[in-house]
């Protein structure tokens, strides 16, 4: 029995190591939500830009069907503990983004005028996208840097 508690103290330890935190490194971190954020880019850069006020709506639903699973993933990474504080407060701005152009197609969607729901959806994304842009520099994630 005293023998085998060093091999049972050995593979205790080792067990214990493997389930320790699951967070990606820092280069894994921004290299995955590079890729999300380049993937989301070309989709949404592919998206007809309206012609016409009548199509406003659908240029903003179209948007949402790829803006949305991108934040979804940006959301899954867990980013190890150095940058997670930086990481998460990226990603939630990310997703009030979202939420506001959901907003705004709804309003639109019921009646709201195209011109003036884009003109409040302007003032309202800046300030929020020169935050999340402040804080994906910071990170080195250049390619979730907004335009």
């Amino acid at each position: 029995m005293r023998r085998a508690l060093p091999v049972l103290a050995v593979l205790f330890s080792i067990v214990l190591a493997g389930c320790g935190d699951d967070s990606l490194t820092a280069e894994q971190l921004r290299g995955q939500a590079a890729a999300i954020c380049t993937r989301t880019a070309a989709a949404t850069d592919r998206i007809s830009v309206p012609s016409t006020p009548s199509q406003g709506g659908r240029f903003l639903q179209q948007g949402l069907t790829h803006l949305r699973p991108a934040v979804s993933q940006l959301r899954a990474l867990k980013a190890p503990e150095e940058l997670r504080e930086r990481y998460d407060r990226a990603v939630q701005l990310a997703g009030q983004e979202v939420a506001l152009i959901a907003r705004h197609e709804r309003a639109i969607a019921g009646g709201d005028d195209v011109i003036d729901s884009y003109r409040q959806l302007d003032a309202a994304l800046e300030p929020l996208t020169m935050q999340e842009n402040a804080y994906w520099r910071g990170l080195q994630v250049p390619a979730c840097v907004r335009r």
